[in-house]
């Protein structure tokens, strides 16, 4: 018998393991919040750093990150997209679609 996920919860939890792995991996500095989007009104607002989509079993993550300065940005974003998804993977019973990273910024060590 199919049993139905409470998608709030794995989203909680898959951020919290998204968050844990990309402090792992060599060559993050930081999980950090995109840049503000502009509104109506001129003000800005900020987006969640990890953002988790659930839909029929799969998952896709969506992560923005600060890269040290210096460091060859595609290897480390492919070393945290590998490292997020092994994590999920191995901590739920979800398969792991799409890892995106956005890379907000770098930062001088």
């Amino acid at each position: 018998m199919y049993k139905q996920i409470n998608i709030d919860t794995y989203s909680s939890i898959i951020t919290s393991i998204a968050v844990s792995a990309a402090s792992q991996v060599d060559g993050i500095a930081s999980v950090t919040y995109e840049p503000g989007l502009i509104t109506n009104n001129s003000s800005r607002r900020k987006r969640s750093a990890v953002e988790v989509i659930i839909f029929d079993n799969l998952v896709t993550i969506n992560i923005s990150v600060n890269v040290y300065y210096g460091k060859v940005i595609p290897v480390v974003v492919c070393n945290l997209q590998e490292k997020i998804k092994k994590e999920v993977e191995a901590s739920t019973s979800l398969t792991v679609k799409t890892v995106n990273v956005n890379v907000v910024g770098s930062v001088n060590i």
